[in-house]
């Protein structure tokens, strides 16, 4: 996340305006030069417009892009580290799916092995964490990872 501002000058950096009660949000890409590039309406379909004078909340770097603010490159910083953790809804996917079948590789007992990180799974993940003299929090953050050769 970056300031509307700085967006306002990098070219293909996303502008965000959150909804509000009664109100859609919406979301354009910045032209690096205060003015955007968004599909306003189906009756005026993509438009050029500006930035100034409306309401935006925060602006987006996707990782991955290459961004320039005229010939400077833009250096990201790098993205927090990878969490998988216990939330609503579950966390869910191929890791998650790779962490329950290694902790039942390991004899500690995870449930289902279906890629949805539930209470079980967090329980596996404590279990093994205190196994391994880390910090049982049920999170499997950079050091659970690595210990358990997912990183």
């Amino acid at each position: 996340m970056i300031s509307v501002q700085d967006a306002a000058g990098i070219p293909g950096a996303a502008v965000l305006r959150l909804p509000q009660t009664g109100k859609i949000g919406h979301i354009v890409l910045s032209d690096g030069r205060g003015g955007t590039v968004e599909a306003h309406s189906s009756a005026r379909g993509v438009v050029a417009d500006t930035l100034s004078g409306r309401r935006w909340d925060f602006g987006v770097l996707v990782p991955g892009l290459r961004y320039f603010r005229g010939e400077a490159v833009v250096v990201l910083d790098p993205p927090p580290a990878l969490v998988l953790r216990l939330t609503s809804p579950p966390t869910r996917g191929a890791l998650v799916q790779a962490l329950q079948h290694v902790l039942a590789d390991r004899g500690f007992a995870v449930g289902a092995v279906d890629g949805v990180f539930g209470p079980q799974t967090a329980h596996a993940v404590r279990a093994f964490q205190d196994s391994q003299g880390l910090v049982a929090d049920g999170e499997a953050g950079p050091a659970t990872l690595a210990a358990l050769g997912l990183r």
